[in-house]
C-alpha cells in the first residue's frame, strides 16, 4: 500500500472513543458498601420532593431512571434503597478517572462528571488498536477504582456516544468506519442528539422511525422536521460524519440545581441559596480549569412553572463573586413573579480553557482581591471538606445547616437541552 493508502487507512480507523462510567454515583455507593450489591439502589433525596440523581442497574430493571421523582421510584420498587448524595466524593473519583485516562491518551474532552471523549489515534503505537485501548482503560478503571465503565468507538464522536450506550452495562462496542451506516440503520431516530420528541413525532407521521428510514427521505423534509441541524443529522445517518474532539466547546456547561422539601418564600433565603450555588459552580470551574462567559439561573415554582434567565459577561470568569452578582441580579428581576420556589439552579455556560483567556477585567484591585480570597477558600475546602467554610451571608440557622437540600450535581454536558442556556 502506498503512502496515501496508509494515511487513508489510518484516518478511517475508529479513532474516537466515548467512555461513560456506568451508573456512576450508584456504582460508587455499591462499591463502598458491598451489602448493596444486587439491590435497587438510587442516589438522591429521600424527602417528599426528592429526585433520583442516579440509579443502579437493578433499580433500572424496575423502570427507575435519573430525574424521576423519588415518590415514583418508591412505587416502582418498595424495597428501594435510597442513599444521600456525596458530591465531593463523586467529584474526587471523577478526577481520578480523568487522570487515569490521561495516563494513556493525550487528547481528552471531558463532557460531564462521568464521561469523556478521547482521540486515541496518537496512542496506537504504544497501546494498540482502538479496541485494545478501550479494553485497557476499562480494565484499569475496574482494577484501580473498582468501578464499571462502558466504551463506544467510531470515526465520529456522535456515533461513538451511541455505541457506548449500546455497550452498557460494562461493555465496549467499536464501530468500523465501513460499517457505520449498517450499525445505525436499525436504531430509532431518538438516539440522535438533536431529534427531540417533537421531531420524532413529525418523522413518525411520515413513517420514519429508524435511522435507515431517515436516510431515504429528502433533505427538505428532514429540515422541516429538525430545523437547521438537518445537514449534520443526515451526515450522521449516512455514516459520513467525521466530527472529532473539541468542536462543541461553546455548548459545554457546569452547574448545580437543588430541590427543597419546603418551598422557599423568603427572598433573602432565595438569595442565600443561589449565592451558595454560584460559589459551588465557580469552584467547579476553577477545579476544571475553565472560565465561563454566561451564567444562567433556573427557577421552578410548586406548580411546575419553570423559567431560565441568562446573563453574558463582558469577560469570562471563574469568580464566585462575579457569578453571584449576576444570578442575584437575575433573581431580583423575577422575584415578583416567582414568589414560591421549589427548585433553583445555577449554571455556567460557554466555557473556555482558563489558561487560554486573558482576563483583563479580573485585574482590578477588587477582582484580584476576590481571586486571592477564593483561592485561599479552595485550599481550605480541599483540606477540611465542603462544609468547613463559606460566605457569612450563606449561613442560615443551625438547623438548616444540619439539613442540607437535595443536590442534583451538574457537570460539563452538551446534550442537556434545557441547560444549554441553563
Amino acid at each position: 500500500m502506498d503512502a496515501r493508502g496508509e494515511a487513508y487507512a489510518e484516518e478511517e480507523l475508529p479513532g474516537i472513543l466515548h467512555l461513560d462510567m456506568d451508573a456512576f454515583f450508584a456504582s460508587i455507593e455499591v462499591r463502598d458498601d458491598p451489602t448493596l450489591q444486587g439491590l435497587p439502589v438510587v442516589v438522591g433525596g429521600a424527602g417528599a420532593r426528592g429526585v433520583v440523581a442516579a440509579a443502579s442497574y437493578p433499580a433500572r430493571t424496575r423502570g427507575i431512571r435519573s430525574a424521576m421523582p423519588m415518590a415514583t421510584a418508591r412505587r416502582l420498587a418498595p424495597d428501594l434503597v435510597i442513599v444521600p448524595p456525596r458530591i465531593d466524593v463523586y467529584r474526587t473519583i471523577s478526577g481520578r478517572v480523568m487522570e487515569l485516562l490521561g495516563d494513556v491518551v493525550a487528547d481528552i474532552e471531558q463532557i460531564s462528571v462521568d464521561e469523556a471523549f478521547l482521540d486515541v489515534r496518537g496512542a496506537r503505537r504504544l497501546f494498540g488498536e482502538p479496541a485494545q485501548i478501550a479494553g485497557l482503560l476499562r480494565a484499569r478503571i475496574r482494577e484501580e477504582l473498582g468501578l464499571p465503565s462502558s466504551v463506544g468507538g467510531s470515526v465520529s464522536r456522535a456515533v461513538a456516544k451511541i455505541a457506548s450506550a449500546r455497550a452498557k452495562p460494562d461493555g465496549q462496542l467499536i464501530v468500523p468506519a465501513a460499517g457505520t451506516a449498517e450499525f445505525l440503520a436499525p436504531l430509532p431516530v431518538s438516539v440522535i442528539s438533536g431529534i427531540g420528541p417533537k421531531a420524532q413525532e413529525a418523522l413518525a407521521r411520515i413513517g420514519v422511525r429508524t435511522i435507515g428510514q431517515l436516510r431515504e427521505i429528502p433533505r427538505s423534509t428532514l429540515t422541516r422536521a429538525v430545523g437547521p441541524r438537518a445537514p449534520e443529522i443526515m451526515a450522521l445517518a449516512e455514516g459520513s460524519d467525521r466530527t472529532g474532539l473539541g468542536t462543541r466547546t461553546k455548548d459545554r456547561s457546569l452547574g448545580t440545581e437543588r430541590t427543597w422539601d419546603t418551598d422557599l418564600t423568603d427572598p433573602a433565603e432565595v438569595r442565600r441559596r443561589i449565592t451558595q450555588m454560584a460559589d459551588d459552580v465557580a469552584r467547579q470551574l476553577r477545579r476544571g480549569g475553565f472560565v465561563a462567559r454566561t451564567v444562567v439561573l433556573k427557577l421552578r415554582a410548586p406548580d411546575g412553572t419553570t423559567i431560565t434567565r441568562s446573563s453574558t459577561l463582558d469577560h469570562p470568569t471563574a469568580s464566585g463573586e462575579r457569578l453571584r452578582e449576576q444570578v442575584v441580579s437575575l433573581w431580583e428581576r423575577e422575584r415578583s413573579t416567582m414568589r414560591r420556589i421549589r427548585l433553583a439552579g445555577v449554571r455556567a455556560a460557554h466555557l473556555e480553557p482558563a489558561a487560554g483567556v486573558a482576563l483583563q477585567s479580573e485585574l482590578t484591585d477588587r477582582s484580584a482581591g476576590w481571586q486571592d480570597l477564593e483561592a485561599a477558600m479552595d485550599r481550605a475546602l480541599d483540606r477540611f471538606g465542603a462544609d468547613s467554610l463559606g460566605r457569612g451571608s450563606t449561613f442560615g440557622p443551625t438547623a438548616d445547616l444540619a439539613r442540607r437540600p437535595t443536590e442534583q450535581p451538574g457537570a460539563p454536558g452538551p446534550d442537556d437541552a434545557e441547560t444549554r442556556g441553563m
